[in-house]
């Protein structure tokens, strides 16, 4: 009896070091649990923040192509509204020219050809008005508006805002940022005389009417060939509409004149004999030069000078216009290689928990002691890194996906892409430096 007594409650000793075991276990379990389970919803916030910021900026692309392409149908516009006054005038003129020809049976159809010629060009003059202020109104406005979402949308603190109203909206106890905001900032606004690339774009857009005008006409009395000694008089036709040099005058000039063409010194050389129709047109914005041809639309003041001239000294100007627009475009100056051809940034995001995001044993306060397990967290936080690519591309199927990038169609886009090495290097850096909100 007496050795049973002394050995009563060993098993006790036992099963209180297993209970506590197994007390820390779960409690360890636990906590890798929800340690897991935060990494994971952090990770996918992370993903989310990236892709949330990196499609806010594709869409700043987007609409700067939209409104590039909406500038370039107002310009056009602008353009067609000076070769119709162009038209018109020179429509009046013509007919006045031809009423003074001293031929009773048709001078009396020309005088009243003229009278509607002229009613016809005040009215195209007024609604051309009112037609370029309209356009020019709506191209600022559109200009303004690029202005404004290039600078809010490439900032840093706008793209990090969006990464951490994104992560919050995940868990309100996660933060993000976007560690690297400038390398987005591949487009800049173009003035002043770089704005060429605008203007090839506006000058293709055109109409073939709005472009060139021209035309031979042989008068009836003779052919067009240039026999031995014969003159020969034919009406040219020149005409169009372009855009003078410092891009802030359209210029629509139309004329008409017979030409007398003789052969001489074994050649057959034309010159202008007689103006029979001229009318010319500008927009311009105030500080232009007026009064005069600047540039020789459709060939006009190479071809048939005299009526260009009278053109010249009745123009109509429309005054409205302030100059081709300052768009966005790629800043092709500061991408190489293959990146201006098809640029391909990627946004880092970095995401992180507050301690009191992860529900651990620690941070649940239970347990008390040796029963205590208190979690080493990089910088007292949990961690992810993610990163997204902007790239261009048309939609599938369209049979033209070799398309180079720019900002006047609306085909940029958004990926989740692999960390490179040097993404996981500044990720690192910034979880040393505990930079977290």
């Amino acid at each position: 009896m007496l050795e049973r007594s002394n050995s009563c409650g060993q098993a006790l000793v036992l099963g209180i070091a297993m209970l506590f075991a197994a007390t820390l276990g779960i409690f360890w379990l636990f906590s890798v649990g929800q340690v897991t389970s935060t990494k994971q919803r952090l990770t996918n916030a992370a993903d989310a923040a990236a892709y949330s910021a990196a499609l806010w900026r594709a869409r700043i692309f987007n609409y700067h192509a939209y409104s590039n392409r909406a500038i370039v149908a107002q310009e056009v516009a602008i353009a067609q509204a000076a070769t119709l006054v162009s038209w018109a005038k020179y429509f009046e003129t013509t007919m006045e020219n031809l009423s003074k020809i001293p031929f009773p049976p048709t001078q009396a159809i020309f005088n009243a050809l003229a009278e509607v010629a002229e009613g016809n060009s005040t009215l195209v003059q007024g609604a051309a008005t009112v037609e370029v202020g309209a356009r020019t109104g709506y191209k600022i406005a559109l200009e303004q508006s690029q202005r404004l979402l290039e600078e809010f949308s490439r900032s840093g603190i706008t793209l990090g805002a969006i990464a951490a109203e994104v992560a919050r909206a995940n868990d309100p106890g996660f933060f993000a940022f976007v560690a690297n905001p400038s390398v987005a900032n591949i487009a800049r606004r173009y003035t002043g005389d770089d704005r060429e690339r605008l203007k090839e774009v506006v000058l293709a857009s055109l109409d073939s009417f709005t472009k060139d005008r021209g035309n031979d006409l042989p008068l009836p009395i003779a052919p067009p060939a240039c026999p031995r000694l014969d003159s020969i008089p034919h009406l040219r036709k020149r005409g169009g509409t372009v855009l003078a040099p410092g891009l802030d005058r359209w210029e629509a000039v139309d004329t008409i004149s017979i030409h007398e063409s003789s052969f001489r010194r074994f050649r057959c050389r034309t010159s202008e004999a007689v103006p029979v129709g001229y009318g010319a047109a500008e927009v311009a914005s105030p500080v232009a030069e007026e009064g005069r041809i600047v540039a020789d639309p459709g060939g006009s003041a190479s071809t048939n000078p005299q009526a260009t001239d009278l053109a010249g000294d009745d123009i109509v100007a429309l005054s409205a216009y302030d100059g081709l627009a300052s768009t966005h475009e790629l800043d092709y100056g500061s991408l190489e290689g293959d990146d201006r051809l098809f640029p391909l940034p990627k946004l880092l995001v970095i995401a992180c928990a507050r301690n009191a995001a992860v529900r651990t044993a620690n941070r649940l306060d239970i347990g008390v002691g040796r029963l205590r397990l208190r979690e080493d967290m990089a910088g007292g936080r949990l961690w992810a890194a993610a990163s997204a690519r902007l790239y261009f591309r048309r939609p599938p199927g369209d049979g033209r996906d070799d398309e180079y990038a720019s900002l006047f169609n609306p085909y940029w886009q958004v990926r989740l892409a692999p960390l490179e090495e040097q993404e996981r290097v500044r990720a690192e850096a910034a979880i040393g430096s505990g930079a977290c909100g």
